[in-house]
């Protein structure tokens, strides 16, 4: 799944590729819009070295919301873990890491 940022909002596509997360962008974003339309959306954070962004689990979760089916949560769950496992979660658990990328 991917968070797509755009001048005017975010979106999430793919929802149900539980295996990959990133974020990405396809106009030309100043990193200080980028990180505006995250915090308009809720869309999380971007991190100080401008590569990855910190998306709240619930936002992703609110986004998928009516787009996948029943087992999503579970298989999204497993995705958490790893993610966890790897260092990718914030500290309380509430937002993943996602590589920040830039769309051709």
């Amino acid at each position: 799944m991917y968070l797509a940022i755009a001048d005017d909002g975010i979106t999430l596509h793919q929802p149900d590729r539980v295996n990959e997360l990133y974020a990405s962008y396809k106009q030309r974003l100043t990193p200080a819009r980028i990180h505006e339309v995250l915090v308009e959306h809720a869309g999380g954070e971007l991190l100080p070295d401008g590569n990855h962004v910190m998306v709240p689990v619930e936002t992703l979760r609110r986004l998928a919301a009516g787009q996948v089916d029943e087992g999503w949560d579970h298989e999204f769950s497993g995705m958490l873990s790893y993610a966890e496992s790897k260092g990718w979660m914030s500290s309380d658990g509430t937002a993943v890491r996602a590589h920040l990328e830039r769309e051709m």
